[in-house]
């Protein structure tokens, strides 16, 4: 049927995939010249990387929830899933840079 509210249209899952890849490259390069930034000495202070570093796990919990509401709603549920690995991948990154450390310690 013309509009039907059953039909899926995958288009709906890209822009979340699409932040989610955003926010996968926005968190460790706001993290690498974060940390640059604030070992200079030449007094560039490190508050925009940490904006960035911010916005970008904002950004990938808001494609987690996108996602996960798209799978509960009955989407295709490729695109859902693939969105939701890209976008834990920031926070695994994190994980992986607090562990390691802890370990050097």
């Amino acid at each position: 049927m013309i509009g039907s509210r059953t039909t899926s249209r995958p288009v709906r899952g890209v822009p979340a995939l699409v932040a989610a890849i955003a926010s996968a490259i926005a968190v460790p390069v706001s993290f690498v010249f974060g940390i640059r930034a604030a070992l200079d000495g030449s007094g560039s202070g490190s508050a925009v990387f940490q904006v960035v570093f911010i916005l970008g796990l904002v950004i990938a919990v808001a494609a987690i929830v996108v996602s996960i509401v798209h799978l509960v709603r009955g989407a295709r549920k490729a695109l859902p899933i693939v969105t939701i690995v890209v976008a834990l991948l920031p926070f695994a990154g994190v994980l992986v840079v607090f562990l390691v450390n802890l370990n050097a310690s």
